[in-house]
C-alpha cells in the first residue's frame, strides 16, 4: 500500500482554526517536520514522515484533509499531479485510431483532466508538480508506448483534437445565435443541427435555450469540427431519454471513422455507445487511477462489482444488484394518495394528466421526453401550480425536490439543519443518522451552500427534501449531476425510506438504471400531435408495462445481463432486437 497525504485547499481556513492538524500530530511532537506550513500559509503534509494514524484528519475542523493507503501504484505511472498535497493521477487511456471508449468511475477522480492532458491542452508534469511539463520529457517517458506515438503527434501540431466542454450552462453567456456557434467550428450546421434534434432552435440566441438544448448545442459544434479525436464530456447531462439515444446514434456513427473518447455516467447509454472501456477508481480530489482497456459489457459488470481481477483491486464493498422482474406486486389495497384527472393550460402548451393512485411504500417514476408536461404535473401536486382543471389531492402532505437548485444563503448545510432542527416538519434524527452517511455529506456538511458542485448540492437537496416528514415525496430528476456511483445509492436510499416510512414518492428522472432500482411502477408522459403544444400523461403501470409504453415511442428494446441482470441496449438488428420487436416486448424481455 502507498500512503498519500491530500489537503482541499478549497475548505483549509488556517486563519480561522489553532492548527489542530500540526498540534495534535504525534510526529510533531516528537519532534519531526510532519506538518509544517507552507509558502501560501497552509499547512504541507510530508507523506515520508506520515505514520497514517488519522488524528489530523478528525481534528480539523474543516474537514480539509484526506490521509489515505491506496492500492499498489507505481510511482512511474503518475501522470500529473496538482501541488505538494494536491490532486495526482495515475495512467492515461490509450486513444484508439477507430472507435468508441469509454471513460467510467466516479466524479473528482481525473477524468476530465485525462480528456485535457490527451488533447494537450495541459501538458502532463508526470509528478513532478514544482515544473511544467514538457513535451521533450513526456515523449522520453513514455518511450516504446502507444501514448508516445499520440503525444508525439500532439507536440509537433499534428493531431487535431475537440473536447465537448462538461458544463454546458455557461454557453448561455455567448452572444451568439446557435447556427453562428456551431457554424463557427468550420462544418455545416444546418446538416449537424438536424441531425443532433436542434434545426429548430437555429435562430435563437443560445441564451434562449434550455440546459438540454445547450447541450444538443455543444455536440452540434463538437461534431461540426473536423478532428482526429473526440473527446466528449458528459454528453446525457440534461437530456431526455429520446435526445440521449438519438445523440448515441450520432456518435456511433463518428466512431466508425473517428476516434472518439466519451466520459458518461449513464451506465446503459455508455454500455451501448462504446466498444471498451477504461474504470477509473480513487479517492474524489485525492487521486485516480485508470485501469487498463476492458471490453464493454466486462467493463460495466466489473463496476457493478467492484473487483478488478487482473489489477486485484476492490474499489467497492458491495456489489450492485438488478432483479429481473418488477422488485414487488403492486399494493393497491393500501392506497395512500389519489389523484384526480388534472389540467393545466399555458399560451403556447395545454397538459392532461389522467388520475391514478399511490400505494404505501411504493415509489413510481415519471418518463417521457422533455417538453410534455412532468416537471408541471409534479409542480401541481406540490402546490406550486394551480392546475386548470381538477384539485390536487386535499390532506397529502408533500415535500418537494424542484428540478432546478439555487443556492442563495451563505449557510452551510449543518447550518441548515440546525436552524430547521427544531421545526416539526423537519426529522433531524433522520438527517443525520440516515441521510448524511447514504448520501455521502460528511465532507460537504460545513461548505457553504453557494460553493458546492452541482452534484453535491442535489444530494444536500434531496437529504433535506427526504429529512421532511410527508405523505408524498415528489423529486424532480434527484439524479442530475451526479455519478454512477451516486446514482445508484441515491436510488436505494429513496426506496428505502419510502418503504420504511410507508409514504409514496413520485420520482422525475432520465436514467433508466436510476429508475430500475429505485421504482417499483411508471408514469408515461408523451406528446400529443406533431406541433408540441400538448402532453399527456398516463398510470402509474407496472413497471414492464410502463417501460414498454415508452421504449414503444423511442424505438428501442432492453434485455437484461445474465451476469448483473442489469438492463442493456439491444443493437438495432441483432436478434434479439427482431424477436423483442415482434411480441411487441420492448423491456427485458430476455435475460441475455
Amino acid at each position: 500500500m502507498t500512503r498519500i497525504a491530500i489537503l482541499l485547499e478549497d475548505r483549509c481556513h488556517p486563519k480561522e482554526c489553532q492548527w489542530e492538524c500540526q498540534a495534535y500530530c504525534p510526529p510533531v511532537r516528537m519532534g519531526q517536520e510532519c506538518i509544517v506550513e507552507g509558502p501560501l500559509g497552509r499547512p504541507i503534509i510530508s507523506e515520508s514522515l506520515c505514520i497514517g494514524c488519522g488524528i489530523c484528519v478528525h481534528k480539523c475542523p474543516f474537514d480539509a484533509i484526506k490521509i489515505l493507503n491506496t492500492p499498489e501504484a507505481d510511482e512511474s505511472e503518475i501522470v500529473h499531479r496538482y501541488g505538494y498535497n494536491g490532486f495526482r493521477l495515475y495512467r492515461l487511456p490509450v486513444p484508439p485510431a477507430r472507435g468508441i471508449t469509454g471513460l467510467l468511475g466516479p466524479n473528482g477522480t481525473g477524468k476530465s483532466t485525462a480528456l485535457r492532458l490527451l488533447a494537450g491542452a495541459d501538458v502532463p508534469n508526470l509528478g513532478d508538480f514544482a515544473t511544467p511539463g514538457t513535451w521533450p520529457r513526456v515523449l522520453e517517458h513514455y518511450r516504446g508506448t502507444a501514448l508516445r506515438a499520440h503525444f508525439d503527434r500532439v507536440a509537433k501540431g499534428e493531431l487535431r483534437s475537440v473536447v465537448k466542454p462538461q458544463y454546458v450552462d455557461r454557453l448561455a453567456e455567448e452572444p451568439l445565435r446557435v447556427a453562428e456557434y456551431v457554424g463557427g467550428a468550420g462544418g455545416s450546421s444546418a446538416r449537424v443541427l438536424e441531425d443532433v434534434g436542434l434545426a429548430h432552435r437555429a435562430d435563437r440566441s443560445l441564451g434562449e435555450l434550455s440546459g438540454g438544448e445547450l447541450q444538443l448545442a455543444a455536440i452540434a459544434r463538437t461534431l461540426a469540427t473536423d478532428a482526429d479525436l473526440y473527446l466528449i464530456d458528459e454528453p446525457s447531462s440534461y437530456l431526455d431519454i429520446v435526445h440521449r439515444l438519438r445523440i448515441a446514434r450520432v456518435l456511433r456513427r463518428l466512431g466508425e471513422t473517428k476516434s472518439v473518447l466519451v466520459v458518461e455516467h449513464d451506465l446503459a447509454l455508455l454500455d451501448y455507445l462504446a466498444d471498451e472501456a477504461h474504470l477509473l477508481y480513487g479517492e474524489a480530489a485525492a487521486f485516480g487511477v485508470i485501469s487498463h482497456p476492458i471490453p464493454m459489457r466486462s467493463a460495466i459488470n466489473t463496476y457493478l462489482t467492484g473487483y478488478l481481477r487482473d489489477e486485484n483491486v476492490r474499489f467497492r464493498t458491495e456489489s450492485v444488484r438488478f432483479v429481473a422482474h418488477p422488485p414487488k406486486p403492486p399494493m393497491r389495497q393500501n392506497v395512500l394518495v389519489t389523484f384526480p384527472e388534472l389540467e393545466k393550460s399555458f399560451p403556447r402548451f395545454h397538459l392532461a394528466v389522467g388520475a391514478g393512485t399511490l400505494a404505501k411504500g411504493e415509489t413510481v417514476g415519471i418518463v417521457g421526453p422533455n417538453a410534455t408536461g412532468k416537471t408541471t404535473f409534479v409542480r401541481m401536486l406540490a402546490g406550486v401550480e394551480t392546475p386548470t382543471k381538477g384539485t390536487p389531492p386535499p390532506g397529502v402532505t408533500v415535500s418537494y425536490k424542484p428540478q432546478y437548485l439555487r443556492a442563495n444563503q451563505p449557510a452551510s448545510l449543518r447550518e441548515r439543519a440546525a436552524a430547521l432542527a427544531g421545526d416539526p416538519t423537519f426529522d433531524a434524527k433522520l438527517f443525520e443518522r440516515d441521510l448524511v452517511p447514504g448520501l455521502h455529506l460528511e465532507g460537504v456538511l460545513d461548505v457553504a451552500l453557494p460553493d458546492l458542485s452541482g452534484g453535491e448540492l442535489q444530494r444536500a437537496a434531496v437529504a433535506l427534501a427526504l429529512a421532511r416528514p410527508a405523505t408524498l415525496y415528489l423529486l424532480d430528476e434527484p439524479s442530475a449531476y451526479l455519478d454512477a456511483d451516486e446514482r445508484m445509492s441515491m436510488a436505494r436510499l429513496i426506496r428505502r425510506q419510502v418503504e420504511r416510512q410507508a409514504v409514496s414518492a413520485l420520482v422525475v428522472d432520465h436514467d433508466v438504471y436510476f429508475l430500475d432500482l429505485a421504482c417499483d411502477e411508471l408514469m408515461v408522459f408523451r406528446p400529443e400531435g406533431d406541433d408540441g403544444a400538448r402532453g399527456r400523461g398516463d398510470g402509474p403501470f407496472p413497471m414492464r408495462e410502463g417501460m414498454n409504453r415508452l421504449l414503444r415511442t423511442v424505438d428501442i428494446t432492453f434485455r437484461r445481463d445474465a451476469e448483473t441482470l442489469r438492463p442493456r441496449i439491444n443493437r438495432e438488428g441483432s436478434v434479439l432486437d427482431r424477436e423483442q420487436r415482434s411480441k411487441g416486448e420492448y423491456y427485458y424481455e430476455a435475460v441475455a
